[in-house]
């Protein structure tokens, strides 16, 4: 048993899990098995298991969490590494747009700083900074994960997952997350080192297995909270201030509150507003963390992949051929095999698991890391881009400009991407006695991508 799980026992109640999932998703809230009933959502859990399907992928399982809260007792009966998010869903996919109601939010704390044997991080968290200056709010639930500790805010009501919401309720846990990674608190060198994480994010559920072996443990520290109480812990930039609870908004009260949104999204069927970045950003990312990756940043390279996917999976003029979660999920399978061959300590493999947890950032539209921080997590440089000393409207007001002119005079200009499918075929028609390996290495494209389109 770690230090911090000895102290969590000695002070606190510990929780089974159908309690704690219980308090999280309270009775009634959930659609019972079976049923689809209008205005009734699921949870959803994963489990990755240790099988390994045709195509030499992990085997990962979906589970629907109903009423009963039946797949928590299967679950937890498990070896497997399982997760799952404190938000209800529509349908069976677990992703930003299915999302309906936000029923806690979480924040991962690892690194915790020991003096000794003493978790001395854990008690400055609560001793210092919880009961005596107040400065964090009292989590309701403190969950022993393993190698850290996963703090639990759960809501008296959930909040319904609007698309303004759901970035203020980022921004909120944001900053949150950042005065909780205090240094009296964990041993760290900066805010770089900070884990930021996205409200969607999944965690390790209580009941089923750490990475040691042991078993996830919850404990109950305090009540449940409200979006008003957190509010007091963040500054007036940060606060959620446009939202209401579950039940006392209807779509009518959406169509008065917020009649643009309601006209768009309701009775127009578009999708989410977003930026679509072109998908040579999620390509070229792609090449340089094969390329550059080192051990004990593999985990941050995969996780800011799926960043950058999730920002080119929109549609656009800029990004004609978008990103796709398939398309993450087979890449960064494919990844880990080749981030499990840096491995030089039976302490530090790259598993499934990890891939599993990085490929969770997908799942949040609003999760930004500047670039710096992805420079620093991953060690991997990233230029700037050179504006000449020119701020942005104005560099692309030149560059636009620059463009009109070659185009009058009649200067060919590459405006798009090409397709996966003319890359291979450019590249065999260059080189008619090339290799597969050679094309992969040469082009940046998977081998899977290279292997689709070779005889094409």
């Amino acid at each position: 048993m770690n230090a911090e799980r000895a102290w969590l026992r000695m002070n606190f109640e510990e929780v089974k899990p159908r309690d704690f999932y219980r308090s999280i998703f309270p009775e009634g809230e959930l659609d019972q098995k079976g049923k689809k009933t209008k205005g009734k959502y699921i949870g959803i859990i994963i489990e990755v298991t240790a099988e390994r399907k045709s195509d030499g992928k992990p085997k990962v399982n979906h589970y629907t969490i109903s009423d009963e809260l039946g797949a928590i007792d299967e679950v937890c009966q498990s070896d497997n590494f399982c997760l799952c998010s404190p938000i209800s869903y529509a349908g069976r996919k677990r992703t930003a747009e299915a999302a309906r109601f936000l029923y806690a939010i979480a924040v991962d704390l690892d690194r915790l700083r020991r003096v000794g044997d003493r978790p001395q991080g854990l008690m400055n968290l609560w001793e210092g900074h919880v009961l005596k200056a107040k400065r964090l709010p009292m989590p309701t639930y403190i969950v022993s994960s393993g190698t850290g500790v996963h703090l639990y805010y759960v809501f008296e009501r959930p909040v319904p997952m609007f698309a303004n919401i759901a970035k203020q309720l980022q921004n909120l846990k944001r900053e949150l997350t950042k005065k909780i990674w205090n240094e009296s608190i964990v041993d760290i060198n900066d805010d770089r080192d900070i884990q930021q994480e996205g409200i969607y994010q999944g965690f390790r559920m209580p009941g089923t297995v750490t990475k040691n072996g042991e078993r996830v443990v919850a404990f109950e520290t305090g009540d449940k909270v409200t979006v008003e109480y957190l509010n007091g812990f963040v500054s007036a930039s940060n606060r959620v201030t446009e939202f209401r609870y579950k039940s006392d908004l209807t779509l009518r009260d959406a169509k008065e509150k917020y009649p643009e949104w309601y006209e768009r999204r309701i009775e127009k069927k578009e999708p989410r507003g977003t930026i679509a970045f072109s998908r040579a950003v999620y390509d070229n990312w792609k090449r340089r963390i094969i390329e550059e990756a080192k051990v004990g940043h593999r985990y941050y390279c995969l996780m800011t992949l799926a960043i950058y996917a999730k920002k080119c999976s929109f549609y656009g003029p800029r990004n004609p051929n978008p990103v796709t979660k398939k398309e993450l999920e087979d890449d960064c399978w494919e990844i880990m095999d080749y981030f499990e061959a840096l491995t030089v300590s039976d302490d530090n493999h790259f598993t499934a698991e990890d891939v599993q947890d990085a490929m969770e950032a997908f799942e949040d539209p609003w999760i930004t890391y500047p670039r710096a921080s992805i420079e620093y997590r991953t060690q991997i440089p990233i230029p700037p881009q050179r504006r000449i000393g020119f701020d942005q409207a104005t560099h692309l007001s030149l560059a636009r400009g620059r463009k009109a002119v070659m185009k009058k005079r009649g200067i060919l200009i590459n405006e798009g991407r090409p397709s996966k499918r003319d890359i291979v075929k450019a590249w065999r028609q260059g080189h008619p006695d090339g290799t597969i390996a050679e094309c992969v290495r040469e082009t940046g494209a998977g081998r899977s991508t290279v292997y689709r389109w070779w005889d094409d």
